[in-house]
């Protein structure tokens, strides 16, 4: 085990404490459009993505699909589930939406 550092305030967490992993996946909601300058995506742009995302490029992926993952400490954990966003709105209200995407 290592020590760690929390990622929001920068409390030292020594080893043995406790401490919580937030893991974030931002995934793009596509719909299998894509448009470029208003106009609908052509066989040939459907070509230039293909080639761009199995070359790996980076930036496209990121459009498609990131995982984020930080450590925090008991306080920011629980400031984080009142508001994750930073809004200063109180609780969090989830989109009951959301909870389709997983099993």
């Amino acid at each position: 085990m290592a020590d760690y550092f929390c990622d929001r305030c920068g409390e030292f967490l020594p080893e043995g404490s406790i401490r919580y992993t937030v893991h974030i996946q931002i995934l793009s909601d596509f719909e299998g459009i894509i448009l470029f300058e208003g106009e609908e995506f052509s066989g040939e742009s459907q070509h230039i993505f293909n080639n761009a995302h199995e070359a790996g490029d980076q930036s496209q992926e990121d459009e498609l699909f990131q995982e984020l993952s930080f450590v925090l400490c008991g306080k920011c954990k629980s400031k984080f589930t009142r508001d994750p966003f930073n809004r200063g709105t109180g609780f969090f209200k989830s989109n009951k939406a959301v909870e389709r995407l997983f099993h």
